[in-house]
């Protein structure tokens, strides 16, 4: 009972539980992330270029040293392949050019570069350290099998995945997207879900934080209307989830498990109670793995991602940026939507429509594009489809695409694409209806 309650009382505390601070509400993980960004933040800048440098000059040395296949930890964060290693070499050479701002202004000016730096991924390298050391309180000790007993109906009927992802959800929702990914990622690797379960929750359940919401509904002026924002933002994404579990690609993908001889049998033969919840969580903290197996594999965790992803996020994002500051790009590959949005009665349809693509670059960029739309109302539609699209190369899609889960590129790109022509209609609705 003790290494099922205290271990979770641990877990929910960082992740679920929301406490005071600064006028509103934010959970410790936020809490503690924002003090560390606040104390490192002369030294967080310098430490992601090292870090970019150093994974792709160990991925290149790796690879011109160790020739023969290996199935060893090493082997797998060090050689990822000629695509991604290119794409840790280009990141390395981002860094650098970003921060001793070497060549044109527009590459590593504000807009651009110290954006990317700066803001993306400097909180990511915090936030994702964070996440990872104390994923395991919540994940191997019985929390997510007692949540999961409880939940499991509704959510087999509703999105036909195990009931014990709604803690992946309520970890995007408080601690933000990646954590609410790592967390699914975690539980596919450990045979808790299958392949088409992974893909449905990452794609669908891995919302950006409240408080970020809260930054982007500020950003464009829609601070009043954050209640009705978030309600409106909750109610399209269950549609929108709900949806996107019954159509292609995720209806399509494998019910195959990635452990070898995993398959739960979860069809509850008696109504989920208290009882069977708590018989599931003594049962998975009784089998909980010792603390020195448990700290190998959050070290190897944090290396894989702060190696893999962020170097390859930091190119990524930085070649997105500038296509949208100095490019007519998004422009032209949004007219589709111009008519669409006119056909919606939407106003400023052209100004609106390049907000709704360029968020799969980055999910600030739409506010960032509509924050200049003299109507309310089209600003409402805008944070509305950008949160909920979920998918953004910069930092989840790359997250994504680096890990086991089913998903690739054009997975990304073809769910993005639904989820935003899925949510749009009821958006704009949703906005005729509050303005």
């Amino acid at each position: 009972m003790l290494r099922f309650i205290l271990p979770s009382a641990i877990g929910a505390a960082f992740f679920l539980f929301p406490v005071p601070q600064d006028g509103g509400v934010k959970v410790p993980m936020a809490i503690l992330t924002d003090w560390v960004l606040a104390v490192a933040a002369p030294v967080l800048p310098i430490a992601v270029v090292i870090l970019c440098i150093v994974s792709a000059l160990a991925t290149i040395a790796y690879a011109m040293t160790q020739p023969g296949p290996s199935e060893s930890a090493t082997e797998q964060i060090l050689r990822p392949g000629i695509a991604w290693t290119l794409l840790r070499v280009a990141g390395a050479v981002s860094a650098v050019v970003i921060f001793w701002e070497i060549g044109p202004v527009w590459i590593w000016g504000e807009d651009t570069g110290v954006t990317v730096l700066n803001d993306l991924f400097v909180p990511a390298l915090v936030t994702i350290g964070i996440a990872c050391i104390i994923l395991p309180f919540i994940t191997e000790f019985g929390l997510m099998d007692f949540f999961g007993v409880l939940v499991e109906r509704p959510f087999k009927a509703l999105f036909k995945v195990p009931g014990r992802s709604a803690i992946d959800a309520i970890a995007s929702w408080l601690g933000g997207s990646s954590v609410g990914v790592i967390v699914t990622i975690q539980q596919y690797e450990s045979g808790q879900y299958s392949a088409r379960e992974a893909a449905i929750i990452a794609t669908n359940f891995s919302i950006v934080s409240i408080a970020f919401c809260y930054v982007i509904v500020a950003f464009l002026d829609l601070d009043a209307y954050f209640l009705p924002f978030y309600g409106v933002l909750t109610l399209t994404g269950i549609v929108c989830a709900m949806i996107m579990a019954r159509i292609p690609p995720l209806s399509r993908k494998a019910d195959s498990y990635l452990v070898d001889g995993f398959a739960m049998d979860r069809e509850a033969t008696q109504a989920p109670s208290f009882a069977t919840a708590l018989d599931a969580a003594l049962s998975k903290a009784s089998s909980a793995p010792p603390s020195s197996k448990i700290a190998k594999g959050v070290a190897a965790n944090i290396l894989d991602i702060w190696l893999g992803l962020i170097p390859a996020g930091m190119f990524i994002a930085l070649v997105g940026t500038i296509i949208v500051q100095y490019t007519d790009f998004f422009v032209i590959l949004s007219q589709p939507f111009v008519w669409l949005l006119t056909a919606l009665q939407v106003a400023y349809p052209a100004e609106a429509a390049p907000a709704m693509i360029v968020g799969f670059v980055e999910v600030f960029l739409p506010a960032v594009a509509a924050a200049d739309i003299p109507a309310m109302s089209t600003r409402f539609v805008v944070a509305v489809v950008s949160v909920g699209q979920l998918i953004f190369m910069s930092e989840v899609g790359i997250l994504m695409l680096k890990s086991s889960l089913p998903l690739n590129l054009v997975d990304l790109v073809v769910i993005f694409l639904l989820r935003t022509l899925i949510l749009l209609p009821m958006a704009v609705l949703s906005a005729a209806l509050i303005f």
